[in-house]
C-alpha cells in the first residue's frame, strides 16, 4: 500500500493487464490523461477505485511516480541543454530520495482548522485548501486560471500581500513533484538547472513501455490463437513472458504455467 503524503490515504495499484496498458497509451499527455489512469487502476484501502479527480496535485504525482519505480525502477535520467555552451546535459537523479526531498512541510504562515484539508494563515482570516486535479481542470478552462484555481481553493478575500502567503503555505504543505533538478554541463563544467516535471516523465516513459501491447496481442494471437479479450486480460507481465518466449528471447520463466496454452 502507498501512503500519499498530502491526504493521507491509503492506495494501491492493481496489477496491470492489456486494458490498464491500452488505457495508459491512448491516454493524452498532461493531467487529464495521468487522472484516467490513476481512475482505472488505483484502489483504496477498501479494494473501490480511488476517486481520482478529488486528489491533490501532489498525491496524483505521488501515485504517478510510485507505479513508474515499481515497473522501471528508481533511478532516473532527464535531458536538457547548457545554457552557455548548447552540450546536451543529462541529469540523473533518484525517484525516492527526490519525492522524499519534497514531501508535505509545516507552514510557519498557516495551521489546521480542523475541518479535515483546510489550514488557517497565521496573518489573515482567510483559510485554504490543497488543489485537487478537479480544481485544476476546472480552472484552466477559465480566461484567469490561476485566479479562478484560487477562487475554487481559498475562503475569504484576498489582497495580493495574503495571495502571496497562500501560495507560499500551498507549496509547503501539499507540494507537486515538479521542481528544478541541479546538475553540470560534461562540456563546459556550468552549472545546469532542469525544471522537471516528474509526473511528465514518468507518464511518458511508462506509456513508452506499455506500447508493445498490440505488438503482444498479434503475436500471441497468432501462436496461440487466443481471442483479443483474452490476450488483453492476461497480466502485462505474462503476457510480455509469453512474447518473449515465442520469440526466443527468454527461456520459460519460472513459475509460468504453459499448460494452459492451445497451440493446436
Amino acid at each position: 500500500m502507498i501512503r500519499l503524503p498530502i491526504s493521507g490515504l491509503l492506495a494501491r495499484w492493481r496489477p496491470a493487464t492489456g486494458y490498464d496498458d491500452l488505457t495508459l497509451i491512448e491516454c493524452p499527455p498532461g493531467l487529464e490523461g495521468a487522472v484516467r489512469y490513476v481512475a482505472r487502476c488505483v484502489t483504496g484501502a477498501d479494494n473501490r477505485a480511488l476517486d481520482a479527480p478529488t486528489l491533490a496535485i501532489g498525491d496524483l504525482d505521488w501515485l504517478i511516480m510510485a507505479r513508474r519505480r515499481d515497473v522501471l525502477g528508481d533511478g532516473m535520467i532527464d535531458e536538457g541543454s547548457c545554457p552557455h555552451c548548447r552540450a546536451r546535459v543529462d541529469v540523473r537523479f533518484s525517484l525516492a530520495a527526490f519525492a522524499e526531498y519534497h514531501r508535505p512541510r509545516r507552514a510557519r504562515s498557516a495551521t489546521p482548522t480542523g475541518e479535515r484539508g483546510w489550514w488557517r494563515l497565521s496573518s489573515a482570516e482567510i483559510t485554504f485548501r490543497a488543489p485537487t486535479v478537479a480544481d485544476v481542470l476546472t480552472a484552466v478552462g477559465e480566461p484567469d486560471a490561476k485566479a479562478a484555481l484560487l477562487q475554487r481553493c481559498v475562503r475569504g478575500e484576498l489582497d495580493p500581500a495574503s495571495r502571496r502567503s497562500v501560495e507560499r503555505a500551498m507549496a509547503r504543505v501539499a507540494p507537486t513533484l515538479r521542481a528544478d533538478v541541479a546538475g553540470s554541463c560534461p562540456d563546459c563544467g556550468a552549472a545546469v538547472t532542469l525544471d522537471v516535471d516528474v509526473r511528465e516523465v514518468c507518464l511518458s516513459e511508462l506509456r513508452f513501455d506499455a506500447d508493445s501491447v498490440l505488438d503482444e496481442v498479434h503475436l500471441l494471437a497468432s501462436t496461440y490463437h487466443w481471442s483479443h479479450r483474452t490476450i488483453l486480460g492476461l497480466p502485462s507481465v505474462r503476457r510480455g513472458a509469453y512474447a518473449d518466449l515465442i520469440s526466443g528471447r527468454s527461456p520459460v520463466p519460472r513459475g509460468l504455467n504453459l499448460s494452459e496454452v492451445n497451440v493446436g
